[in-house]
């Protein structure tokens, strides 16, 4: 097994997310990715919000999703503003003895569709690229990815 120091980890993790953010542009963002954001009358950062909503539902408040997403609380508010004025999501009353302060939200069914088409859309773009792979290749990089994935979930990183 290969051995590597903290930083060599970091800096092949930073490539990898280029790679990765390199590959979703040229192979889901394509023609019919775009037709289908535009269909449902969103931009790629709110779809990207949403799709944030989905995977987190446990952060439902504006403050918690604007720290997990790296981007400013005013802006996540008027992204969620417009979404909850196309019916994608709902602001949601205080929960128990919250002071009204926190915007609570969630996806509407309306929401969590748009996200389950946009990923079927993603899917069915891309995944011609790997239905062309070597059979023994696709497998060997489904269960790397697969480990990978693992490892982020669990947080294995941490001894």
């Amino acid at each position: 097994m290969q051995t590597a120091t903290g930083r060599e980890v970091v800096l092949t993790m930073l490539d990898l997310a280029t790679d990765i953010a390199h590959w979703n542009k040229k192979y889901t963002t394509k023609t019919v990715l775009l037709k289908k954001l535009e269909e449902l009358n969103l931009t790629s950062h709110q779809i990207e919000v949403l799709g944030f909503m989905y995977a987190n539902p446990e952060l439902d408040t504006v403050s918690a999703m604007a720290a997990e997403m790296f981007i400013s609380k005013g802006s996540l508010s008027l992204m969620i503003s417009k979404l909850e004025n196309g019916g994608f999501v709902q602001k949601k009353a205080a929960k128990g003895d919250d002071d009204g302060r926190k915007v609570y939200v969630s996806l509407t069914e309306k929401g969590r569709n748009a996200v389950t088409d946009i990923r079927e859309t993603m899917v069915e773009s891309a995944s011609v690229v790997f239905d062309d792979m070597d059979e023994e290749k696709r497998a060997l990089f489904y269960t790397k990815v697969k480990e990978l994935q693992e490892l982020f979930n669990t947080g294995g990183w941490k001894e």
